[in-house]
């Protein structure tokens, strides 16, 4: 879930007002290691520009660097240290989910499926449905995962590898967290 800093509290009166300030935390940026993302930060002199996620430092005690993450930009060695809250994921929609992937969802959540079954891939906004055979798939983009086979007009549960699955959508750049919405995250389409 995303973090709230609570440095950003106010108080009116007798009521407490806080205005959240949303990021990510570094546990959920390490799943994203390699892949690319935007500073976020009017006043960086990187703000706007795109590099590729190097590593995540969590909060060290007494290490005032900490929160960070390493960068790398076009041209640098080195990567540079940036504040969590400044870094924006670049993520393509679940929507925006290719046939090829598709297929390969279904080689990664059932390891028993015949490859040679026809995969159609059926997009709505908010979900996708993955059909192959007698197995359907649907994925939301909130990472909720469900999936059944259907035998003589009745719907069992179908056995899937979830973990595999989100891992390979994580590695394909897509957006299962609800982060796009949140604007934790950048919509990218490719």
């Amino acid at each position: 879930m995303p973090s709230l800093d609570r440095a950003a509290l106010a108080t009116s009166g007798n009521q407490l007002m806080m205005t959240p300030r949303i990021t990510l935390t570094a546990k959920e940026l390490v799943r994203h290691l390699g892949q690319q993302v935007q500073i976020d930060s009017a006043g960086h002199p990187k703000h706007g520009e795109i590099g590729l996620l190097n590593y995540v430092r969590d909060r060290i005690d007494g290490n005032s660097l900490t929160p960070t993450v390493g960068i790398c930009f076009d041209g640098d060695s080195i990567p540079r240290l940036i504040p969590l809250q400044s870094v924006r994921l670049l993520l393509r929609p679940l929507a925006n989910l290719a046939e090829h992937e598709a297929k390969q969802c279904f080689r990664m959540g059932y390891p028993y499926w015949d490859q040679r079954e026809a995969v159609s891939l059926i997009r709505s906004e908010t979900q996708i449905d993955i059909r192959s055979g007698p197995i359907k798939l649907v994925i939301t983009e909130a990472g909720v995962i469900t999936s059944e086979r259907w035998t003589d007009g009745l719907a069992s549960p179908a056995r899937i590898n979830v973990q595999a699955l989100l891992n390979y959508l994580d590695s394909r750049g897509i957006d299962t967290r609800s982060y796009i919405d949140q604007g934790l995250a950048i919509a990218v389409y490719r």
